[in-house]
């Protein structure tokens, strides 16, 4: 399976444009409100997304 090395996420809720380089473990540390719970949210709406369950999430 291939790994997600780097993501450029830009206009997601409060992220308005981050780079990320990604490695086999990530750490999120930052402040109340720098964006660490929209960052994990992203990736659970792209999980859903892979396993075709995108109208149970977004609904």
């Amino acid at each position: 399976m291939a790994q997600l090395t780097s993501l450029r996420l830009a206009g997601w809720k409060s992220i308005r444009d981050a780079k990320i380089e990604l490695r086999s473990l990530n750490i999120l540390i930052g402040a109340n409100g720098a964006g660490k719970s929209n960052l994990v949210g992203f990736f659970k709406l792209m999980n859903e997304m892979m396993g075709g369950r995108f109208q149970v999430h977004a609904g």
